[in-house]
């Protein structure tokens, strides 16, 4: 086992350094300026995105405020992308999460600004951004002239976790990439599930 301790020495000195790198980070963000109503904002945004149900949400709004073609389209949008979205916010949640049980920033770091609750569960990888941009990924197959909106959205669904003090940008990081991964899996089982019914 000797033969091995260089290399795991190696390995602890370069996730130290990341996470040093991580925790500057967090604090750029954290730390700036927190006026009440931006801190609403950022934690009713939040709260509208959990499990990706703000692109539902708007799909549902798109479809009742237009007619005819335009709302059978949003519609079958709504109808492709629930299913692996909701996938991707389970297999985050219930086990990624799970596996690397990283703790929240507030909990590690005493000078940490917390907006809104405590939530409960892992920090790592971020929920909220899976399912915010495993959603934009989505809906950019789907509705491709919106691309830079939804990708814009997820982004500032990343940045409210960070700057809530409940996430790491490494947790934010993690979660856009696993979450556009396991949508692009998902669509890809719904789509052929559906093509054997």
């Amino acid at each position: 086992m000797r033969i091995f301790e260089p290399l795991r020495r190696r390995a602890q000195s370069s996730l130290s350094a990341l996470h040093k790198a991580d925790s500057w980070l967090f604090f750029r963000v954290n730390r700036l300026p927190h006026p009440p109503w931006f801190d609403q904002l950022m934690s009713v945004f939040a709260l509208i995105m959990t499990r990706g149900d703000g692109w539902l949400l708007g799909l549902l709004v798109a479809a009742i405020v237009t007619r005819g073609k335009q709302r059978r389209s949003f519609m079958r949008t709504m109808r492709r992308i629930a299913p692996p979205l909701w996938l991707v916010t389970g297999v985050v949640e219930l086990g990624i999460k799970r596996v690397f049980r990283r703790k929240r920033p507030f909990l590690q770091k005493a000078e940490a600004i917390l907006v809104g609750l405590p939530p409960k569960h892992y920090s790592f990888p971020s929920g909220h951004a899976a399912s915010a941009f495993a959603g934009a990924w989505l809906l950019s197959r789907e509705q491709p002239r919106g691309r830079w909106l939804y990708y814009a959205v997820a982004a500032v669904v990343a940045f409210s976790r960070v700057y809530k003090g409940v996430h790491y940008p490494g947790d934010v990081i993690a979660g856009a990439l696993t979450g556009m991964g396991l949508a692009r899996f998902f669509r890809l089982i719904v789509l052929w599930l559906r093509k054997g019914i």
